[in-house]
Formats: C-alpha cells, sequence, structure tokens
C-alpha cells in the first residue's frame, strides 16, 4: 500500500469528554476522579476519527489512561495534534508546588515552580504538591508514536500535548496514543520511585544490573585529536598508578569523517581492531563512541547514498554548519525510516562488536532526528518541515527504529545512550547520560549533580544512570599545546572541589571514567581517582531535600541517600560560596554514629539528630553501618528548619 499523501484541507476540531469511565475506577486509593477531554486536529473536515479514552488500573493501583483513535472514514486522516485536557480533583492554589521532571540530558533538568511563576513543561511527568501529605502525579509512560508534553494551566488544568506530525491514519486503522499514568499519594519520594516502575510495566522493561565500570577515555582531554600513543601511555599509566579499571573507551574522533564508521584515521595505524587487541591484552574491556544520529557531509557515506539523510520542505539535504577551531562541521542527520540505513549502521556496529573486539559501545546524538530538536537548530534557516523516506512515521517512530537496529547490531553488549531525549531509548539501552557533558569547572560540576540526582529514579528501574566522566584536572595538569573547548582548559578547580565531583560520581554517577591526562595529572588527583574506583556504584539513590532545590539549572542539591550491597551512604554537597552547617534529624534511634569514609572519623548522633558544618565547596561521605533499610531511612531523615 502506497503512504497516503499529505491533505491541505479543512481541519477540524472534535472532542470527547469522559466522566462514567473514571467513575469505574474511582474506588482505586491511587486514582483520583478526574475529567479528560481529548481534543485532535485532523485534516479532514468530516468527523471519521473515533476518539476512545479508557482508565485502567495499574499493578499498584494508579490510574492507566489509554487512548486510541480508529479512522470511521474511507479516506486516510492525518493527524495534525492532540490536545489532552486532565481536570484533576485536588485544586492547586498559591501554596501548590510544581515539579516537571527532566526529560532531555542536560537540557531540562527536573524543576519545580510555584503556583504564580511562568509554568514550564515536561516531555515524562508533572508532580504537583499540594501540601506535606498530599500529591498528584501525572507521567508519560510511553514514547513509541508521538512525543507528548505536560504543562499546568491555572485555568485548564493539567494540559497535554502532542505534534502529530501528520501521522496518517488508514481507513478502518486503529493507532495508540502514549500512556499516561494518573495517581495521587501522600509521598513524593515513592510516588517518582513508581514512576520508573509504572513505566518498566508498560513497556515491559528489566531491572538492570547496575555494572561497576571504571576506567579511562580519551575524550575530555584529547578530544577528538589523540594517536595510539596518547591512548597506550595512559593505559601504562593506570596500571603504573595501582587505579582498578576494567573499562578503556575510545571516544570520538577515531574515524576518517563523522558517518563513515568502518574508516579509520591516520593516527591510529593498527585500526581500530589493534586498539581493541590492546586494550584487551592489557586486562580491559574495549569501548567504543559514535555519532549515532550524525554524519559529515564530507563523508563517503553520504556522497554514496545522499537520500539516506533527512531533508527540509524543499528536498535538501538538512544541514547543520559549525566552525569548531580549525574544523568546519557540516552535521547531516540518518534517515531511519530508510530500512537500508538501519542495515548501514546495523551492519557497523555489528562489524565493530564481532571484528574488531568492543565491548562497551556509547551512542551519541540520539536526539538528532526528532522533530522538536532539529527544528530548533535549524529555526533561523527557515526549516519548517522534515522529509524522510518514509512518511507515514513520525519522528519518535524513526528515532526507535534506528535505535533498534543500533540494539541488534550491539547484541549483548553494553548500550550507554547519550544526548538523548530519554523516552524514545527506553528498553532499547542499557545506560543513559542524565546530565550534560562535564567539564573541569565548579558550576558544571554543580549543574552535572542537579542532572544527574534528579533522575534517581530511572537507575537501575529502567537504565543505569551516568553522570559523565571524572573530570579532575585544573590548569596546572595541562599542556598548553593540548587546549581545545571553551570550558576544557585553563580551569582553577581546587582539589576540594574536584572531591565533590569525584564524591558524587564515586556513589551516583553509575559508570565511573576518567577523562584527564593520567600523565600530567598530579598525584593527589589521581589519589582522588582512587577513591572513586574503590566504592561501588549505587543500586538506588535519592536527593533528600529535592523540593528544597531544583529551582534552576544550577540549585543543586545538598543531601544525597543511597545503598549498593556494602550499605547505606549519606553525602553532603555545600555548594554554597559560605560555610554552611547541616542539621538533620529522624535517625531511628539505633544509629549511634556514622563514619566519615575518608578519614574513618566518627559524627555522633544525639537523639536521632546529626549536626555536621562543611566548609565551602566541599563535601563529605558518611557511612551508615547499623543495618538500616535504605526505603525506611529515606522516608523519615530530614532537613531541620530552625523556625
Amino acid at each position: 500500500m502506497k503512504n497516503p499523501k499529505r491533505n491541505s484541507g479543512n481541519i477540524r476540531k472534535f472532542s470527547l469528554l469522559m466522566v462514567a469511565i473514571l467513575a469505574l475506577v474511582f474506588y482505586s486509593c491511587n486514582t483520583p476522579k478526574q475529567e479528560i477531554k481529548v481534543d485532535v486536529v485532523s485534516n479532514s473536515g468530516t468527523s471519521v476519527l473515533q476518539t476512545d479514552v479508557k482508565v485502567s488500573e495499574m499493578k499498584d493501583g494508579s490510574g492507566l489512561l489509554s487512548i486510541s483513535f480508529t479512522n470511521k472514514g474511507e479516506e486516510a486522516e492525518m493527524i495534525k495534534e492532540i490536545r489532552i485536557n486532565i481536570q484533576p480533583s485536588n485544586e492547586s492554589n498559591t501554596e501548590s508546588r510544581f515539579l516537571y521532571g527532566g526529560h532531555d540530558m542536560g537540557r531540562t533538568p527536573i524543576q519545580h515552580v510555584g503556583y504564580d511563576d511562568e509554568q514550564l513543561s515536561s516531555g515524562a511527568f508533572l508532580l504537583i504538591k499540594h501540601n506535606e501529605e498530599s500529591y498528584s502525579k501525572t507521567g508519560i509512560l510511553s514514547w513509541n508514536i508521538f512525543r507528548p508534553y505536560i504543562t499546568f494551566s491555572k485555568e485548564e488544568g493539567i494540559i497535554i500535548t502532542a505534534d502529530g506530525e501528520n501521522k496518517p491514519v488508514l481507513p478502518g486503522e486503529t493507532i495508540s496514543f502514549e500512556k499516561i499514568v494518573l495517581e495521587e499519594g501522600a509521598n513524593w519520594q515513592d510516588m517518582l520511585y513508581a514512576y520508573g516502575e509504572q513505566i518498566a510495566e508498560v513497556q515491559d522493561i528489566k531491572t538492570k544490573e547496575i555494572k561497576q565500570f571504571k576506567g579511562w577515555s580519551t575524550w575530555d582531554y584529547y578530544g577528538r585529536n589523540y594517536n595510539s600513543d596518547d591512548i597506550k601511555q595512559n593505559v601504562e599509566m593506570l596500571k603504573i598508578s595501582g587505579l582498578d579499571a576494567n573499562l578503556i573507551q575510545i571516544d570520538g574522533g577515531w574515524w576518517t569523517q563523522r558517518g563513515d564508521y568502518l574508516s579509520v584515521k591516520e593516527e591510529l595505524p593498527e585500526g581500530m581492531n589493534g586498539i581493541a587487541e590492546y586494550i584487551k591484552s592489557n586486562g580491559y574491556l574495549a569501548g567504543i563512541h559514535l555519532d549515532g544520529f550524525r554524519a559529515d557531509k564530507k563523508a563517503n557515506v553520504y556522497k554514496e547514498h545522499p537520500d539516506w539523510f533527512l531533508r527540509d520542505q524543499n528536498g535538501e539535504t538538512i544541514c547543520q554548519e559549525i566552525g569548531k577551531g580549525i574544523d568546519f562541521m557540516e552535521y547531516i542527520y540518518f534517515d531511519y525510516s530508510n530500512p537500508d540505513v538501519r542495515d548501514y549502521m546495523k551492519n557497523v556496529l555489528t562489524t565493530i562488536r564481532e571484528e574488531w573486539g568492543f565491548g562497551y559501545f556509547k551512542i551519541d546524538f540520539i536526539r538528532y532526528g526528532l522533530l522538536d530538536d532539529v527544528l530548533k537548530i535549524h529555526e533561523k534557516e527557515g526549516l519548517t518541515e522534515i522529509q524522510g523516506f518514509d512518511p507515514s512515521i513520525t519522528s519518535m517512530e524513526r528515532t526507535r527504529a534506528g535505535l533498534k537496529a543500533m540494539r541488534e547490531g550491539i547484541g549483548e553488549a553494553f548500550f550507554l545512550g547519550c544526548s538523548s531525549v530519554f523516552g524514545p531509548t527506553f528498553g532499547l539501552v542499557d545506560g543513559l547520560r542524565t546530565g550534560g557533558d562535564i567539564s573541569p569547572r565548579i558550576d558544571f560540576y554543580q549543574t552535572r549533580c542537579l542532572q544527574n540526582g534528579g533522575n534517581f529514579y530511572l537507575n537501575k528501574t529502567i537504565v543505569q544512570n551516568d553522570a559523565d566522566y571524572l573530570v579532575l584536572r585544573n590548569k596546572d595538569d595541562e599542556e598548553a599545546e593540548r587546549a581545545w573547548g571553551k570550558h576544557k582548559f585553563g580551569g582553577d578547580v581546587s582539589l576540594e572541589e574536584a572531591k565533590m565531583w569525584t564524591d558524587y560520581v564515586s556513589l551516583f554517577g553509575g559508570i565511573k571514567i576518567s577523562s584527564d591526562n593520567l600523565i600530567t595529572l598530579r598525584e593527589e588527583r589521581k589519589e582522588l581517582i582512587r577513591d572513586a574506583f574503590s566504592l561501588k556504584s549505587c543500586d538506588r539513590f535519592i536527593p533528600l531535600d529535592l523540593w528544597d532545590h531544583a529551582k534552576d539549572n544550577g540549585d543543586a542539591f545538598n543531601i544525597m541517600l543511597g545503598e549498593n550491597e556494602d550499605g547505606i551512604y549519606l553525602a553532603l554537597f555545600n555548594w554554597d560560596t559560605a560555610d554552611q552547617e547541616f542539621m538533620l534529624e529522624g535517625f531511628p534511634v539505633s544509629i549511634k554514629t556514622l563514619q566519615n569514609i575518608s578519614d574513618d572519623s566518627e559524627y555522633q548522633l544525639s537523639q536521632g539528630s546529626l549536626t555536621i558544618k562543611l566548609q565551602t565547596h566541599t563535601s563529605m561521605i558518611l557511612k551508615i553501618d547499623d543495618g538500616s533499610n535504605f526505603d525506611e531511612l529515606r522516608k523519615v531523615v530530614k532537613l531541620k528548619i530552625n523556625n
């Protein structure tokens, strides 16, 4: 069947108000009684799309909102826009707070605002805090066809919107909107942990094993400009320094041109199979990076297959031109609606895994191909439309198709997704970068801790969170001739500030990979790497002071609680420019002392309370060794507020 052509005919809206269906699930304690209205904008002037709205009960008693569209007409209907209005049973007021979940690496961290503040939007969830014991949650659970956003309106309540991207519904065909969870509860922590579990339930995602990866990578110090000697000298220094590593990851820049991923630059004369063999012969897993959704116009893959890339409304290849020092980039975007492109990438990754010998894959720039992201990049160039090989699928479907092909090529090896909108990666990747790119600057440390920590509910349940590299150097650890990047060189990070990032990544960063030059890095900073490698990454963690922070992109958390197989850890971070005193209360009386893991000193608790003063830009990790239960402890330990 041929793909239906786009129609520029009359646009008509039609609505459905569902009250009776909601009444059927009102008896569930977690499902709120709500009115739901669905508006669909299509290309037709006739009401032939039948909208079906159902609310069923999830395993935990929350409401699962399912919406489908059936074409009752004789011609294809094109969906242009979907708008869902939900009137919550628990009204909001000036005392309410609104927590918007992060949904895109580094660009949209978790953030909360007040009732009278400008509201945000989230491609993940909206949690409304009515008071300390009353919360309402609306969350997106799937990302198969559409890309929904959630926001709050004083006048209309909760609004969910999605661009239909001219998705065709053929005569007699039924397609589903993305699944939505509706929930009310008394504990925000349980509701956010439940959000990850609800995604896993809907998508049948198995719990992830938290891999204890630790090693070294080329990227942050060398960028794209490194050779075989740089790699080998750092591997040798890793061994000489006694750093207990298990992974060496070769980051971007090993290819001749971006997109030509079976062609290796001349600075690596032994080829990537030779590099992998060297890494493995030294006892490490070989890891590799590539831009999965981008190529360069100079690449042979484009010259030979220009039809493999996304085009604009005029049929021209969409191209982002960027000057980076001596390099001039012409980024173009793979079109994964084309089965030949999917076969190409699957073959590339299969070859890298089976013939070259790599067992860890970092696939970058996954967001490139999604409609909103590409339009935003090219908005000044007049881009209004993206054309793909198969116009019947949306950019979300196209992205998922590409990721599935990559998963097939990667096989059982570890798949780390990077620079992505989170949703479409779920169920296909093993690890996920949940914070933006790090640089050796205190403000970067602070922001990345917020970004990664705010996505705590994904860790283990959906993916293994990755906060990015261990970057600990300052200008005294660098060679001037290597300088590259606006924020990469010439910094003044103190040893204590470097320890703050080390302390965070040690427990909550997921994957611990040093990315400094180990040859020039001073011994005191190598010792920080050694400390990080000695700790196991936490299976679960949570920012206990979430509602006191996340007001903007730099408002990082001070108090993190986490657990791994060795026990429970309380980590304190003073991001302030002045000394800060932390007064925590609510500890069980059975806990008498907490141990500072840096020097084995002990801190006494008094009637379940702990007071610790931290100097500016310092941190501390305390071990809780009394056999406490993480889930019980996280609910009772709180920051004491002095009135």
